[in-house]
């Protein structure tokens, strides 16, 4: 069995500064599979760093399931069966089943209809901080935009929307102590997100409007339409997934701008390669850094046997900075044609949880970059960022920056 038991890959002090680029292109080069002991959860794991051996895993729904998530970490018992109801947790053909009620609403049709309402979003959270010339960008801008984008989808009312923000920071960086008191905060706090999402669903039978949640209650699943419990785990999931990708992306978007300002610069010269720089941003910075799957049957994989109930995770960070799929993987550069990029990198993960926001979380990266890049000249660091403590998102807490209004 390949194993590595001195530096564990999937470990909170390993991530401190980010993703391990440089530990994970060791790792890949070195093996095809990983077996590690695992400290957050029970037994160990195989880490996965082929993108063949990744795609398979991700798309062989009949060898691994995702009734147990996506996360290192055991749902505890008390969540994991309501979790399992949920999109994120589902096999198919349920899942299919559940995610056509809202694939709609994430079309490029759907978003283009949006764009106008988002480009006004834009330039007001730019307004809000340009006068000052400097900004805490994650709170202020990176977070912003994907947040009223889902918060008008699903008819968030405006009063709630720091208690969701809040509760959404909870659960996903529960690991780190300026959010949670501990991991089980975070599994607290997904419940309580099902919570509001079932109240949600009442509010919206008692006081219809036209939005998302209104049409997926109307809609129907062999034959029964969902309930409001129902419809509370398909928010959690909506917006864990809707608003952290743009927040944590767009952070290291303005960090590797101000490590590149040559690129910055081009950017703003050429708005054209904004597309191009939207989709580097992505492969370069990956914010999901794995994803789990648990084995359903004994088997084999990649030469190592791999029991019933074995946790193979794939590590999405080492097909995205693969010289075998790149050239000069580990530079930042913006003029890469996109169409090649999108192809080979697995920053919206693969098989049936393909990434359902795919096209609203490149749209809002789109949007907010080139509001950017036209209105802020010289952006720079005010202070060091502040890393959050995760091993699953990579992402900053707190990036204070610095900036000129653009002539």
């Amino acid at each position: 069995m390949g194993e590595c038991p001195f530096k564990p890959l999937l470990d909170l002090d390993t991530f401190a500064e980010g993703t391990p680029r440089a530990y994970i292109d060791e790792l890949r080069g070195e093996h095809r599979i990983l077996y590690q002991p695992d400290q957050y959860a029970t037994g160990g794991h195989w880490l996965l760093f082929q993108q063949p051996d990744i795609d398979f895993v991700l798309r062989s729904t009949d060898l691994f399931t995702n009734n147990f998530g996506p996360l290192l970490e055991d749902m505890p018992d008390f969540l994991l069966p309501e979790q399992q109801k949920s999109l994120t947790f589902m096999d198919p053909p349920q899942h299919k089943q559940y995610r056509s009620l809202v694939e709609y609403a994430f079309r490029p049709s759907r978003l283009t209809q949006r764009e106008p309402e988002m480009r006004a979003d834009a330039k007001a959270i730019i307004d809000s901080v340009i006068d000052r010339g400097e900004c805490e960008f994650i709170t202020e801008v990176a977070i912003k935009l994907p947040m009223l984008v889902m918060f008008k989808l699903l008819g968030v009312r405006p009063a709630d929307f720091d208690h969701v923000i809040k509760l959404t920071n909870t659960l996903t960086l529960a690991s780190d102590p300026d959010f949670a008191e501990n991991r089980a905060a975070g599994f607290v706090a997904s419940g309580q997100l099902i919570d509001f999402g079932e109240a949600l669903a009442a509010d919206h039978r008692a006081d219809p409007r036209d939005d998302m949640t209104a049409d997926v209650l109307n809609s129907e699943i062999d034959g029964q339409k969902l309930t409001d419990r129902e419809f509370g785990r398909f928010f959690n999931n909506l917006i864990t997934g809707g608003i952290e990708t743009t927040r944590n992306t767009l952070g290291w978007a303005m960090v590797d701008f101000i490590d590149h300002p040559d690129q910055y610069r081009m950017l703003q010269a050429d708005l054209s390669l904004i597309p191009n720089a939207v989709d580097e941003i992505l492969r370069y910075r990956n914010p999901v850094s794995y994803l789990r799957r648990t084995a359903k049957q004994d088997m084999e994989l990649a030469g190592e046997k791999i029991p019933k109930g074995g946790k193979v995770v794939c590590v999405l960070a080492a097909c995205n900075r693969d010289p075998s799929l790149f050239e000069r993987p580990n530079e930042f550069d913006i003029t890469r044609p996109f169409a090649a990029t999108r192809r080979n990198y697995r920053t919206f993960g693969g098989g049936p949880h393909f990434c359902l926001g795919i096209n609203q979380a490149r749209g809002n990266l789109t949007i907010m970059l080139e509001e950017i890049a036209r209105r802020l000249d010289n952006p720079r660091l005010l202070a060091e960022p502040k890393h959050a403590r995760s091993f699953f998102m990579d992402g900053f807490k707190e990036l204070r920056l610095g900036f000129d209004r653009r002539a």
